[in-house]
């Protein structure tokens, strides 16, 4: 898998929002997860986004969102999902 990381989506992912603990490890880990989650997300004038649920090397579920360019994934944003973001990760992982 190959990510887009630069200023822009560093800044708004990791910087400005420095008590979600995000790093670029971690971020690109969670679509490692074999229990990872993908919903498609909204569509606006320029691209489709789309919605990862999924734990990554700290073990905690998050949530990121994130677009798709020739194959290449750009993280747009990443936080930590809340209880029920959580529990409906647990419950679809369950069985597999």
């Amino acid at each position: 898998m190959r990510f887009e990381w630069d200023y822009h989506n560093l800044r708004h992912i990791i910087y400005d929002y420095p008590e979600r603990e995000n790093t670029v490890e971690e971020i690109e880990s969670i679509f490692r997860d074999p229990d990872l989650i993908l919903n498609v997300g909204r569509r606006n004038a320029v691209e489709q986004r789309f919605e990862a649920v999924g734990r990554g090397n700290s073990q905690n579920v998050k949530v990121v969102i994130f677009t798709v360019n020739n194959g290449i994934i750009r993280p747009i944003s990443c936080w930590s999902a809340n209880k029920q973001t959580t529990r409906y990760y647990y419950e679809n992982i369950q069985g597999k």
